[in-house]
Parts: C-alpha cells; structure tokens; sequence
C-alpha cells in the first residue's frame, strides 16, 4: 500500500471504531533452530521470546517469523555483537499460565541473557513476576497487562493497547468531535474498554457518550450500528479485532452511519480489505509505528530486511512493532561495554537513555506517563485508509490538548495519556 501526506482539511466531526489492539504473531516453540547466524563463530548472544501463537483469540506466529528474520539480519550484514551471533528462542506459551511459566524456565535454563518481543496474553500476569525475580529484562514486544506498563524489567518501544484506543480518543477529541460512542466486545476486557474511554472522554472536554456491547460471533451487527447510528454522535470508537472487523464495517455501510470510523492497526490487515471491500474506505487506524510503505529510511530498511529475510510475511503494524523491538535489543546490546550478561544488558536499559526509535516515534523514559512509568514511548500515529492508501491524519488546531500531540516531520504523534513535561 501506498501512504502520501494528507492535504490540511478541517476539524473533522467523526464516528469511530476502534479494534482490540492485541498483537498478530507467527508460530513455533523455544526447540527452534532459530535465525541464520552468517556464518559467526564466537559463542552465540541467547535472547528468549514468550509468544502467545496457537490460540484462538491471539496469534502470534508473525512475530516469532520477524524475530528471526531480523536477528539473521544482525548476523549476516552487522557482524552480529562483537563477532557474536544473536539467537532468538520463541516459545509458543498457548496463553495458558501453565505453559508461560514453562517457557519461562526452559528459556532462562537456555542461558538467554534476555528476552525480547513478549507478545503473550499471560506473561504479564503469571511470568513478569518471576523474570524480575531472575534479574532479566524484557526488550520491546506488546505489553498487554497493567504489570507491563509498570515494571521496571520491561521496556517497551511502543504503549501497545493502551496507546491505540486512548489516542484515538484524543484524535478525534482535538479535531472537534463532542458526542462520542464505543462498541465493545461482551468480555470482561472489552467492558473495561467501554469504561475506561467514558472517563477518558469526559476529561478531554467531551459532552456526550454512549456505550454499547456486541458478540463477536455475530454474523450481522447492522442492529449494533443502528442503536448507534440512533444516538447521532460524532466520533465511534469500535472495539473489534481483525476478525468481526470486515462485518462491523460493512454494517456501518448497510446502516448509512455518517461519520468517520476508526479502530487500531491490529485491523488493518489485507484479510479485513478483502473481505470489507470498499466498506473499509475512510477507516482510522491508530498505529504504534508508521505504515511499512513510509517513505523514510527506517520503513525502507524493514521493508529490506523482511522482503529478503521473510518475503511471504505479510507487513502489519505488529510486524513492524516485532522489528522496532528487534533493532533496539541490537542498539541496547551493542552499546553494552565488557561481558554480555542478564546483568549487564539490565544495567544498559536502566540507564533510561532516549532512542530515536525505529518505525516508531522517539523514546524518552523522562517522558513517560506517571501512570506508566515503563512507557517511554507513550505514542501513536492516527491514519486513514482509502483504496489501498494510508494517508497520515493532521489536527491543525488542538487547542488544550496540545499537550497530548507532537509532531516529528511530517507525521503528527497522538498520545493517549499525556507524557510527563
């Protein structure tokens, strides 16, 4: 897909639907032969992964394929770290707590001195614990779990989750929209969704908000669309994953909602495009790093590094997100002087330096939010899509939510919770 700049257009009055932002990764266990090693002779550099691959609401089989493409990358054209190989063992935890905490041990027994790209709907609240208690650090990866976005052993690249629905929020609250509506799933999650956006609208300055569940089995949710629809609001966030996603937008179609919809990039995959056809148009998308087909030098070398490395992998807001966090485990261990060791890689990470990112927006841990400390990259970036095209989204006036936008070239950043100074 092509992504040009958005020409500047006024305050936009919109209906949102905004995707569950879990993570879509590829498959395989910690017995994997793992990524190329180029060749490299000295004793290998172990990191560990804890994926979340064969289960039926979150598949993470893309990531573990982009932590091996990547890691071959480091070793056949950077010389791996100091003439050492970098391996990465991905362990597949089935999202049960059980097999978190089995994949856990086998890695750390494995001599990893870190791991890299949790994705896991368990780890935070089974294994986060006991990685602490080992003195490891995880690097990147999808936080999902309160513990994540508050650990001091975890240091994510992107807010994950809580950056997509909350930015979208403040998206469409600094572009003008007062009456806001939230469709979310019948879960547990997907109630705490529906709630936390209601306090969250209300602080930006919205008037109204109206909140509504759907089954995500369902096989039409033209009745959803319509009780929205009969509330008249200005912006919908659609709490949908990639799956119900082509059916929600085509009922907003059928519906004749008028307003635009957003959701986050967990969506934003050609499966959904195919199947919604041109219901998909208009759609917002709220992105942790910015579209693959950027034109920058960063989105160029990922779209080297995967074409050549994993050329059938599909590239989507989470694969980009795998290799943002690949690339600063390779700046994070390169900058390490003397032994490589779960010590010393811990030790480099809490120096809580500033990166200037990769595919993402820069990371400053000064800057990360009082609600979560772990956060140095509070960001998102909000696109819309048309026929094939992400166009970036621009907020030309945001009045007081400044404080909540920054704006790196030509690309406008959209906190959901407000960075510290």
């Amino acid at each position: 897909m092509n992504i040009r700049r958005q020409r500047p257009r006024q305050a936009v009055v919109a209906t949102v639907a905004l995707t569950l932002a879990l993570a879509a990764c590829g498959s395989d266990s910690s017995k994997d032969s793992g990524p190329g090693t180029g060749g490299l002779k000295g004793d290998p550099v172990k990191l560990g992964s804890v994926l979340t691959i064969t289960n039926p609401a979150w598949t993470n089989g893309n990531v573990k394929q982009v932590n091996d493409a990547w890691a071959t990358y480091i070793n056949e054209e950077l010389g791996g770290i100091d003439g050492r190989p970098v391996v990465v063992k991905s362990c597949d935890d089935h999202g049960d707590p059980a097999k978190t905490s089995q994949c856990l041990n086998n890695l750390i027994d494995s001599g990893v001195v870190a791991f890299v790209n949790n994705s896991s709907l368990a780890f935070g609240a089974n294994a986060l614990p006991a990685m602490e208690k080992a003195g490891l650090a995880n690097i990147g990866g999808w936080p999902v779990t309160p513990g994540e976005y508050n650990s001091d052993h975890n240091f994510p690249t992107t807010p994950g989750a809580a950056g997509s629905y909350p930015g979208l929020a403040v998206h469409f609250a600094a572009s003008g929209a007062k009456k806001l509506a939230v469709a979310y799933s019948n879960t547990p999650s997907g109630q705490q969704v529906g709630e936390q956006l209601k306090k969250q609208w209300a602080s930006l300055g919205g008037t109204d908000y109206y909140m509504t569940e759907f089954d995500a089995a369902a096989a039409d949710f033209t009745p959803t669309m319509s009780k929205i629809a009969k509330q008249k609001p200005d912006a919908v966030i659609l709490a949908v994953g990639e799956g119900p996603a082509a059916r929600m937008f085509k009922a907003v179609q059928v519906t004749g909602l008028d307003a635009t919809i957003g959701v986050s990039a967990t969506a934003a995959v050609k499966a959904v495009f195919d199947a919604a056809g041109d219901a998909a148009d208009g759609i917002y998308y709220a992105f942790s790093s910015v579209p693959a087909d950027h034109d920058s030098k960063d989105a160029k070398l990922y779209r080297d590094v995967l074409g050549k490395h994993a050329p059938d992998l599909e590239l989507t807001n989470q694969t980009a997100v795998a290799a943002s966090s690949m690339q600063y485990a390779y700046d994070i261990l390169s900058a390490i002087e003397g032994d490589i060791t779960k010590q010393s890689v811990l030790a480099q990470l809490q120096k809580k330096e500033p990166w200037d990112g990769f595919m993402t927006h820069r990371s400053d841990p000064a800057h990360a939010p009082e609600s979560m400390p772990s956060i140095a990259n509070p960001y998102s970036l909000v696109a819309e899509y048309h026929d094939g095209t992400y166009t970036p989204a621009v907020i030309e006036n945001p009045g007081a939510l400044a404080q909540f936008i920054d704006t790196e070239g030509d690309l406008t950043w959209v906190a959901g919770t407000p960075p510290k100074n």
